[in-house]
């Protein structure tokens, strides 16, 4: 029998590859896992957990006014302009604010403050354009008062309608 050197020997190569394949395989999942923002993950949800009530009050006070909104969305340039109507007594504010939330991606989404035109219900502002394609949930809210929201997906789009209604 030859004496063969362990480099020509394939069982020694085996034993080499996969372990190492399997250290490889793990610092690329490492270096994926730092460099990738978790847009699921809240930092503070034990705060958003307690402020539920608030938000459920929100939600029903839109209810209760009959709230409608209509929603014009210039998804190129970024203006927008919302109509509100209400079957009661509607209080309107100067301003309200305007977030437009993607499920999945927190850092696409925005939060704008939406100003009164003159003595109308129509409130205007901006957002910074492009609106990406995807699942959205669009929230229009008066401080401390009522919330509309209704989700919206979005694919290509030049120009964003929607009636949104409590």
């Amino acid at each position: 029998m030859k004496n063969q050197s362990w480099i020509r020997n394939p069982m020694v190569w085996m034993v080499i590859f996969f372990p190492s394949l399997a250290v490889v395989g793990g610092i690329t999942t490492i270096i994926i896992a730092l460099n990738t923002e978790d847009g699921l993950v809240v930092d503070d949800y034990y705060k958003q957990g307690l402020q539920i009530n608030q938000v459920i009050n929100h939600d029903e006070m839109a209810r209760q006014l009959g709230l409608r909104a209509f929603v014009d969305i210039n998804a190129k340039s970024g203006q927008m302009l919302v109509s509100l109507s209400a079957e009661g007594d509607l209080k309107l504010r100067e301003e309200i604010t305007f977030k437009l939330i993607h499920r999945t991606r927190s850092g696409q989404d925005q939060i704008t403050t939406l100003s009164r035109v003159k003595d109308s219900a129509d409130y205007r502002g901006y957002l910074k354009p492009p609106i990406i394609e995807g699942r959205w949930t669009i929230q229009i809210s008066a401080e401390n008062e009522w919330r509309l929201k209704q989700n919206l997906t979005t694919k290509n789009a030049e120009h964003i309608l929607m009636n949104i209604t409590s």
